[in-house]
């Protein structure tokens, strides 16, 4: 994961259990196989799996680098066999013979050969591992059992495995496809996988989206489209070119559903009359086919003003139409947000954030669909008619919801909670049919009644832990309380006696969103956002620590506006939360009042009074680290934990750097290694004055918390409170309009603002919706004053001018690039001379096509275990 070996949230199971269950795997079967079944839908890729008997269920569990297996008359795991590093996916033959595993972090499948299924006798072993590319985190196999198709996400190719003879018969590079025209070089980043019952077409989703060829903006509603990559298979034949790139379907913006008050093209600002909000497909993870239609959960992006927590992401489902024709076409969604303005009678408010995988209950005629929301820890239920279309199953404001997470019933607290669900199977048990559904956070799996008309239907009916259990006191207990701050829309907290404020659903505004809304795996969404400062793209935050020293920590976004990870607790209440109070409280007792919301956030009064909020959240003037906070009580646990501590351990400790594409060294077709090789030399020489060090970036932190008056600076209009030459250094909170703040010895100029933008001094990319020229904005329909954007010096103090060198651990796969998302591409990016000269202050190595690509072709290529320049 980080190093060379399993994460530290991880490893501590990892080790437990490689020697125990490579020596039971070598036991003798003692009893007869069941008889073999058959697929009898299309089949899609899934981090859970059932297999075609329906009798036993696989689960991967990336906390432990293992897989179990449960059998589904008991529900009990039956056996758990160690993986390689970070198991991500599993798919089944179709006869319970084999078993194959993706592992994003090792870029490898674990082929498990299956000696005997009986849920008695259950035996296997591990017969190889093959080494498919860099970041494989789907697999799915033919409904046929001849073919497995694995996604390799950080190389852009599919490896095609013959699962009779378990080897590899090649590689499909998607990247270098029809699919991903017209410009090759951008990262398609395979994922979501789904093969036809005819098994004669693999469809592949693109992970991110990017601009349209037509009109493409960054920072707008309507300026991305998703793709979905059709291959025709030939699942008999043993040569790559069976298996061929015939066409992409693309897939742009839709209504959300939600009106508002905003600021857009023929829209008019205050006049009391809500516009439409619209959204593009974003993080698609999953596809399945159900009849002639592909489904699509993802967490669709609206970027523009005003960006709020209801309309900036949405709870989409998009669908794909004609699936196994030759006429596909983008079948528009539904947004289950839509369904949560109304819950049923007796549940609480719940939006339903990061859809994330979909499963049915029939695959024809009239049935019901459960989506996962791993961001809410909820699962949605849906009708779904002949036709394949969706509907809410009440009314056009209502759908059901099952709660995996609910504190104050039996069934889904403490030790049974489920905590961001990721992956859903139905299966028809000997019980009846139920829904397994995988939980990473809280390492177990949920069952769930799907039977109609039962006492207990769409009910959690039993929890079953498949990962182990963080020892108590451990780093690895706290790491796992920081994943469910980074992980939860929701946040469950300790309540003292004798208090009053909220301690349940503190994390965002009626479960909306969460930081991986933004920032899937702590990596990216790619999205530009319309922030009042100006656009920037949501940053990778595998580059916060130094992975080889924790203690080494990079200065924060793009801009250097924030010095700590606990400074995010403005996100959590500006952003994905409600916002300030209309009227002052009281912070702390004898000390004031703030406009801050005592029933959000993780931060309270300094004084301890969990019912006050505190005073001062500001990024420089007060250190926001080890203040007093809300606290979570885990599993287990002897003793609380501090909630924002948490996050930012799990930050620091368990955000893994991305792979970079495997070599030539590495794997037949990798990236030659003598390009890399004269790329580094060459980058040494041009780029490693900004990009060095473990962080790949000179924007290491050096100070203690707060940071000198002096070494602050704001940009703001000419006025008599701020003129020129001087330092922004008020104690105002974010409670109040002030000057966005930034650490001015940490940017450097390469002539990056309004980049992309006519006019702007620099067109490279040429894709920007906006200037950075910040004009007044709605901000839950109140008007802000004027606040000019980051990167020039606007009020003359000699200030102000650049962005923060970002940090290059690996850059490859959190596409676009530079702030404000102007490059597509690194080519883009090295193509830029005053970007790869320092604006004319470094002599140019780089004047030849031949050494740029040298170049790109290196710094796609780092990663953790690259060696940095001192």
């Amino acid at each position: 994961m980080q190093q060379a070996s399993t994460s530290a949230i991880t490893g501590f199971v990892a080790r437990w259990t490689t020697a125990l269950f490579g020596m039971l795997a070598l036991l003798v079967a003692v009893a007869p196989m069941a008889a073999a079944a058959e697929f009898t839908q299309p089949m899609n890729s899934s981090p859970i799996s059932v297999s075609a008997d329906q009798r036993l269920v696989w689960v991967v569990n990336p906390l432990d680098d293992t897989v179990s297996v449960l059998r589904t008359d008991t529900n009990v795991v039956i056996a758990t066999i160690a993986t390689g590093d970070e198991p991500r996916s599993v798919a089944l033959d179709e006869e319970n013979t084999y078993a194959f595993v993706a592992n994003a972090a090792s870029n490898n499948v674990t082929v498990i050969r299956i000696l005997n299924d009986s849920v008695i006798n259950f035996q296997a072993v591990i017969e190889r591992t093959l080494k498919t590319g860099a970041e494989p985190w789907n697999i799915v196999i033919s409904p046929d059992g001849n073919r497995v198709f694995v996604a390799n996400s950080g190389q852009d190719t599919i490896t095609v495995i013959n699962a009779i003879t378990r080897t590899i018969i090649g590689q499909v590079n998607i990247g270098n496809s029809v699919c991903n025209d017209p410009d090759r070089n951008r990262r398609f980043q395979p994922r979501g996988m789904a093969v036809t019952f005819n098994n004669s077409f693999l469809y592949v989703t693109r992970f991110l989206s990017f601009t349209r060829s037509v009109g493409g903006k960054q920072g707008l509603d309507g300026g991305k489209q998703a793709a979905v990559c059709q291959i025709s298979i030939n699942t008999s034949s043993n040569v790559i070119g069976g298996f061929v790139p015939a066409q992409a379907v693309l897939f742009s913006q839709q209504n959300t559903g939600f009106n508002v008050d905003a600021p857009g093209p023929g829209n008019t600002v205050g006049d009391g009359v809500p516009d439409a909000t619209f959204a593009f497909p974003n993080q698609l993870q999953s596809l399945v086919i159900r009849g002639n239609r592909g489904f699509m959960p993802n967490i669709a992006a609206s970027p523009a003003s005003p960006l709020v927590f209801n309309t900036s992401t949405q709870a989409f489902v998009t669908f794909l139409n004609n699936i196994g024709t030759g006429t596909l076409a983008d079948g528009g969604r539904i947004n289950l947000h839509l369904g949560a303005r109304n819950p049923e009678p007796g549940k609480t408010r719940l939006f339903f954030a990061n859809p994330w995988a979909i499963a049915f209950t029939t695959q024809a005629n009239v049935g019901s669909a459960y989506v996962v929301s791993a961001g809410s820890d909820l699962l949605v239920k849906l009708k779904v008619n002949a036709s394949d279309a969706l509907a809410f199953t009440v009314d056009a404001d209502t759908t059901r919801y099952i709660d995996l997470n609910d504190p104050f019933d039996p069934a889904t607290s403490g030790a049974k909670a489920g905590k961001n669900p990721q992956g859903i199977v139905i299966a028809e048990t000997a019980n009846g049919q139920r829904a397994y559904v995988t939980n990473q956070v809280s390492g177990n799996v949920s069952i769930v009644n799907t039977e109609v008309a039962q006492l207990t239907s769409d009910k959690v009916i039993k929890v079953v832990q498949t990962a182990q259990v963080a020892p108590s006191g451990s780093l690895e207990e706290q790491l796992a309380v920081g994943a469910e701050m980074f992980f939860s829309s929701r946040g469950h907290f300790n309540r003292p006696a004798g208090t009053t404020v909220s301690t349940d659903d503190r994390l965002s505004s009626e479960g909306w969103q969460n930081c991986a809304s933004c920032h899937f795996n702590g990596w990216t969404d790619g999205v530009v956002w319309q922030f009042g400062s100006g656009p920037r793209k949501s940053v990778n935050l595998a580059g916060t620590f130094n992975p080889h020293n924790r203690n080494q920590q990079k200065v924060l976004n793009y801009s250097a506006i924030f010095d700590q990870v606990e400074d995010f607790e403005a996100n959590i209440r500006n952003v994905s939360g409600p916002g300030n109070l209309a009227a002052p409280v009281p912070c702390e007792t004898g000390t004031g009042t703030s406009l801050f919301n005592p029933d959000q956030g993780l931060i309270f009064g300094d004084n301890g009074d969990i019912d006050k909020p505190p005073c001062i959240v500001n990024q420089f003037v007060k250190s926001n680290a080890n203040r007093r906070e809300h606290t979570v009580n885990p599993v287990g646990a002897t003793a609380s934990i501090e909630a924002l501590t948490a996050l930012r351990q799990w930050v620091r400790f368990a955000i893994r750097v991305p792979n970079g594409p495997l070599n030539s060294n590495e794997i037949v077709g990798g990236v030659p290694v003598a390009t890399i090789n004269a790329g580094r030399t060459l980058f040494g020489q041009q780029c490693a004055s900004c990009h060095k060090g473990g962080l790949w970036s000179i924007s290491v932190k050096n100070f203690p918390s707060p940071p000198a008056g002096a070494e602050i600076a704001c940009e703001r209009d000419l006025t008599p409170n701020n003129p020129p030459g001087s330092f922004c250094t008020n104690n105002q909170d974010f409670g109040n309009p002030v000057a966005t703040q930034s650490l001015r010895n940490f940017l450097r100029n390469v002539n990056s603002f309004n980049l992309g933008v006519a006019g702007g001094g620099n067109a490279i990319g040429n894709n920007i919706g906006a200037g950075e020229f910040a004009n007044a904005t709605l901000v839950a329909g109140v008007a802000q004053p004027r606040q000019d954007a980051l990167g020039r010096d606007y009020n003359g103090d000699g200030f102000g001018n650049g962005y923060s060198p970002q940090s290059l651990l690996g850059v490859h796969m959190v596409q676009p690039f530079m702030h404000n998302g102007a490059c597509e591409t690194i080519g883009c990016v090295i193509g830029d001379v005053e970007h790869r000269t320092g604006n004319g202050t470094i002599p140019d190595f780089l004047n030849t096509a031949l050494k740029r690509e040298q170049v790109r072709r290196f710094v796609e290529s780092i990663d953790a275990q690259s060696t940095p320049f001192p």
